[in-house]
């Protein structure tokens, strides 16, 4: 018998794919998709069957050591899709087809549970049946009878009744149940029993958007529309009537959001119109919950999809629209490999499938926008609030002037303080938004002059109460506080700026009747902790709900009558060219959150540069003003949308080493790009990055910076290349990144 060969891509970082041999008894279920183990020199390591032969490519080859989870496999598509993935984001095809896996490159099983069966339930009724029984085998019995049921898990008839497992076998021996195991599904943990809605009736502007869309799902047609609608304004009614569209056809649809922490709420409203046919998924679900999602798609119980970045690898077969909600978050751009952008690979894969994409958001990321100006995108606007709300009033407050005019030192203005007050006393909710948890932002040293820094990072500390510690936002590092200046000494130390936890402590004080809840990373933890507040939020429990920017990502609550930002400034100090569209961006979400019922809303702006123009036309609410005033300074600039760019990171322990290595890059990249006659490129740097100690690793970028993206990355692989051939040593690391969100 002829040998069957496979080709595996390994979750290795290496741009290739390994041969082996499929043994005999493997033959049978091993197929292109399938996940694998296999020896590399003296470990097993994870891969993916990207191709079965009778071709042996190699003399000595070694076997598969077995499959993992046998009956799954990662579709065609899908491995299209990895390739892409691998060749345009600088990744091997094993790292790709590892994050487009339902379950990585993991072994599952479905989970069984021992059942009890009544096998004559009509016999329990009469009046004979406990005669030849023990006390507690009677008592099986009769639960099966008084609870209506003829079967019931072991494990709740052992905890109900407090009975042993030799009961329950004493009754399979009497003939009178049986013992049957059955597949159990692991449920994902949201709230399946949300009561039905009906679609709403679309104003003007919504049938418009929703027209145009359904014309490209109705004629299974590749099409990305920019849904720019303003806070409020029905975005989310129009996904639901067009994903009833896409069902009605036979097709799927997939849905993402940006956090984690929207998803009960969307995930809500979504089953609320079509039931269980909704799924869920993100990162905190566990493999086995994965697993059985994955089983609910294959056998189409499952017809939707809701969840964070990577929900867009769901193996839909007749995938038919794609939404991406609050398309402009960073949050949908991976930060570790593959580092991909759902939205960008949402687009990719609605143009392989032949389906509709909506990417919806009242502040689009410019790149989208300037997308939907050159037509490559079809723009669809939403200039008013649905159900005819009214926006809220926005207004901003002159920290400058505060201090200096009204003697108010206070983290609070004058007026922001009376609105809350106002809020509280007519039983209205408040949202406060800080975009910086801890209760400090540093520990300064009067004397010195010197803040204490990260022992890993070129960053300071951020002090926090809870547990008296400093703590490294970008590394975790934790450290006692100090009693005196590690520097010089002196016990004059003070604690300067604010954060969520100090925020906490000024607000019970100042009202101490109001229930207050504060969420940030810090305070959510787990997906239980923040189910639990989220409850607590809808059901009224909460008066005041401050936090960082995940206030700002598209919580719909209709109590909300007052938005107050303590510092909109924070974004803006930050050395990025995004920084004006984030603030912006940030602003105007929060500020959407208020107003969303039927009483008018309110937004106090607390700044210390009131004249910005980001702040300015947040004040107004008005995107295509700012977008165009943005636009013109990209331009100016030559940084996207209107160039792209490739940041190549250069990092390790050794700052020499580091710095030696990125010049000589630098030196290869700049000759390739000579040789090559790639004028239109330029290579910017290296230099070091603003934060230039990281996690113990010193760091340098280097920017490739072009207006097309296939002649960049021709030019970095043949420079990629060269580097290679050099064979340097180890303890170094080159992070590539493909249009990367964050420069620092």
């Amino acid at each position: 018998m002829n040998n069957i060969y496979a080709d595996l891509a390994l979750n290795l970082p290496v741009n290739q794919t390994y041969q082996y041999i499929v043994p005999p008894h493997l033959r049978e279920t091993a197929r292109v998709g399938s996940l694998a183990m296999a020896p590399v020199i003296k470990r097993q390591v994870a891969g993916c069957i990207v191709e079965l032969s009778n071709e042996k490519k190699h003399e000595r080859l070694k076997e598969i050591k077995g499959l993992l989870t046998p009956d799954f496999q990662i579709d065609a598509e899908l491995i299209q899709l990895a390739k892409w993935i691998s060749d345009y984001y600088f990744c091997s095809l094993g790292e790709a087809l590892a994050c487009v896996s339902f379950i990585g490159f993991n072994d599952c099983r479905e989970r069984y549970e021992s059942w009890v069966l009544v096998k004559d339930y009509e016999a329990l009724q009469k009046a004979d049946a406990f005669e030849d029984l023990t006390t507690r085998q009677a008592d099986v019995m009769r639960y099966f009878l008084h609870e209506c049921k003829d079967a019931e898990k072991i494990a709740i008839l052992r905890k109900k009744l407090g009975i042993s497992r030799s009961v329950i076998t004493s009754l399979v021996k009497k003939n009178l149940v049986e013992i049957a195991d059955k597949i159990e599904e692991r449920a994902d943990g949201y709230e399946r029993d949300v009561p039905p809605s009906e679609p709403h009736e679309l104003n003007g502007t919504q049938a418009e958007a929703f027209g145009a869309i359904r014309a490209a799902i109705q004629e299974s047609r590749y099409q990305t529309f920019l849904l720019n609608g303003v806070t409020g304004s029905g975005k989310t009614e129009v996904y639901l009537q067009a994903l009833e569209e896409n069902f009605r056809l036979g097709r799927q649809g997939i849905v993402l959001v940006p956090e984690i922490a929207l998803t009960p709420q969307t995930l809500g409203r979504f089953r609320s119109r079509f039931g269980d046919r909704v799924g869920v998924y993100h990162s905190q679900l566990s493999l086995g919950q994965k697993y059985d999602l994955w089983r609910g798609i294959k056998n189409e119980s499952i017809q939707c999809l809701v969840g964070a970045r990577s929900a867009i690898f769901a193996p839909f077969p007749r995938l038919g629209l794609i939404v991406v909600d609050e398309e402009h978050e960073t949050t949908y751009k991976q930060s570790d490999m593959p580092r991909y952008h759902a939205r960008d690979v949402a687009v990719m894969r609605g143009k392989r499938a032949a389906a509709a994409v909506i990417l919806g958001s009242a502040t689009p990321s410019l790149e989208s926008y300037q997308n939907a100006l050159s037509g490559k995108y079809t723009q669809l606007l939403l200039p008013e609030r649905a159900r005819r709300a009214a926006m809220p009033t926005v207004s901003v407050v002159d920290m400058g002037a505060e201090l200096i005019e009204n003697k108010n030192p206070g983290i609070f203005s004058f007026r922001l303080e009376s609105a809350i007050r106002q809020r509280l006393e007519a039983k209205e909710q408040v949202i406060l938004l800080l975009n910086r948890r801890g209760f400090a932002n540093f520990i300064l040293c009067p004397v010195c002059h010197k803040s204490i820094n990260c022992d890993h990072c070129d960053i300071s500390m951020t002090y926090h109460k809870v547990g008296e510690r400093l703590v490294c936002h970008y590394c975790g590092e934790t450290k006692p506080v100090p009693d005196v200046c590690p520097s010089c000494g002196s016990d004059a130390i003070m604690r300067m700026g604010i954060g969520t936890q100090r925020i906490e402590v000024e607000l019970e004080q100042k009202f101490p009747c109001a229930r207050i809840l504060r969420m940030d990373s810090d305070s959510l933890g787990t997906r239980r902790v923040f189910l639990e507040k989220w409850k607590a939020i809808t059901s009224g429990e909460v008066d005041i709900l401050f936090g960082t920017q995940i206030l700002a990502k598209g919580f719909d609550l209709a109590p909300v009558t007052l938005v107050g930002v303590i510092s909109a400034d924070n974004s803006l100090f930050l050395p990025d060219f995004r920084s004006a569209e984030r603030t912006f961006s940030l602003l105007t979400q929060v500020a959407g959150r208020a107003g969303r019922g039927e009483k008018p809303g309110e937004v106090i702006i607390q700044t210390f540069l009131p004249r910005h123009y980001s702040i300015v036309d947040a004040l107004s609410q008005n995107y295509a003003v700012f977008a165009k005033r943005e636009l013109i300074n990209r331009r100016a600039i030559r940084f996207p949308p209107f160039y792209r760019l490739i940041s190549i990171l250069f990092q390790g322990a050794n700052a020499k080493i580091v710095a030696e290595r990125a010049k000589r890059f630098g030196n290869i990249i700049r000759i390739a790009k000579n040789q090559m006659r790639l004028n239109q490129i330029a290579i910017l740097g290296p230099a070091p990055s603003p934060i230039e100690k990281l996690g113990g690793n010193y760091r340098r970028r280097l920017l490739i910076r072009g207006d097309k993206t296939p002649p960049m990355q021709r030019l970095l692989r043949a420079a990629l290349d060269q580097y290679h051939e050099l064979k340097l040593q180890s303890g170094f690391r080159i992070v590539i990144d493909v249009d990367p969100q964050d420069l620092l």
